[in-house]
């Protein structure tokens, strides 16, 4: 007990003898730079667990320079410190101390800035200090760092998300499903691919305008901050609730292979107005004018379960910070690759590819893509949730 008074018997005195130091002497106080981005769960935990203590300890012994990561002179300063200090990681906030230590996340912050401080001050009050170079900030290769990181990023998680938007089970049975009707109906050759076709192109567009309406609405919700920490908040329980679901839904099919068991796919009211739509779609005078329709409507229904992928990844676009143009070139992209399995799974059943073996898929499909989807589910609530 005693030398832990004695302890902070010369905290207090260092403190005060470095208060006087720095009105005599001019010695500056200790800089932190802290890259934060409004609204997020790491930087309210920094504003309400660490800043606070922050002036209760130092105050008047540091100068916190506040960096909204939403201004793009703050962006290029922060890759500017990564690409200096070596920091790989993209935490949602940041602190850089003197220059060059850094704490990033809300972790490294809380266990190691004060103690930062402490030693900061100390090396001031013992005299062999020098002030540390500030960071050198050059625009364009900063800009150019963080839109190459950026990039590569995102279009790898639209790809990712696309792909795995593509073999959903609902998506998937829908498709074998249509697929068989085309069968069944005696369509084949040229009359199979102009029902098959028009049906591929109308689902692309469809789902394409829709995500293109909503990305412009999560466009519109980010500068509201409360507006937007709400829906990252239900978004992300959402996201834990579907991958609970989906690895439910897979251990369940593996044990059984009875569909009945699968929670997360198409009510059975929306479903049966599918199969309806596809019926009198294929009855219909004309083949295109009926693939079209068919594919318009269909992909709308279904979107009740294929949105559960398909949402989230717009949410993530619209914060990526990615410029109008080409966040909908990723949007393209990933219409285009979750279509993929639409366009093969007709050019195989053009090709002779049998009805049943297209069930048999279908149904050694449902355990992999739900494992997929739970992983795919928290990988996005984490990253949702981090920026």
């Amino acid at each position: 007990m005693k030398t832990r008074a004695k302890a902070i018997v010369c905290a207090f005195l260092a403190v005060g003898c470095y208060a006087s130091l720095a009105g005599d002497t001019g010695l500056p106080p200790v800089t932190i730079d802290y890259f934060y981005e409004a609204g997020c769960p790491a930087c309210t935990r920094v504003k309400e667990q660490v800043l606070p203590e922050l002036k209760e300890r130092y105050e008047g012994f540091y100068v916190l320079n506040n960096r909204d990561v939403g201004e793009k002179s703050n962006v290029i300063m922060l890759v500017a410190y990564q690409h200096k200090l070596g920091i790989t990681s993209n935490e949602s906030v940041c602190m850089v101390v003197d220059y060059q230590y850094v704490f990033n996340g809300f972790d490294a912050i809380k266990k190691g800035l004060f103690n930062c401080i402490d030693k900061g001050v100390s090396r001031r009050l013992a005299g062999n200090w020098t002030l540390p170079n500030h960071i050198t900030v050059s625009s364009g290769d900063s800009l150019k760092i963080a839109d190459e990181r950026m990039q590569r990023f995102t279009l790898s998680a639209v790809i990712i998300a696309g792909f795995l938007d593509g073999i959903n089970h609902c998506a998937i049975s829908t498709i074998v499903f249509f697929m068989s009707l085309l069968t069944v109906s005696k369509l084949h050759g040229k009359a199979f691919l102009l029902m098959g076709i028009p049906f591929c192109i109308a689902s692309f567009l469809t789902y394409f305008l829709i995500g293109l309406g909503l990305l412009r609405v999560f466009h519109s919700l980010s500068g509201f901050t409360y507006i937007r920490s709400g829906l990252n908040m239900t978004i992300i329980c959402v996201l834990v609730v579907l991958a609970i679901l989906s690895f439910r839904d897979g251990f369940r099919y593996w044990r059984t292979g009875d569909s009945h068991d699968v929670a997360v796919k198409l009510p059975g009211t929306i479903t049966t107005k599918i199969h309806g739509i596809m019926r009198a779609g294929i009855a219909g005078r004309t083949l295109i004018t009926g693939g079209l329709i068919t594919g318009t409507l269909v992909t709308a229904l279904e979107g009740v379960c294929t949105g559960q992928v398909y949402v989230p990844t717009l949410v993530m676009l619209a914060k990526s910070g990615q410029e109008q143009g080409r966040a909908v070139s990723y949007l393209l992209v990933y219409n285009l690759v979750s279509d993929i399995p639409l366009v093969a799974i007709l050019a195989l059943t053009y090709f002779g590819m049998k009805t049943q073996t297209l069930l048999e898929w279908s149904k050694k499909n449902v355990v992999i893509s739900k494992i997929l989807l739970g992983f795919f589910f928290l990988a996005m609530a984490v990253l949702i949730g981090n920026r």
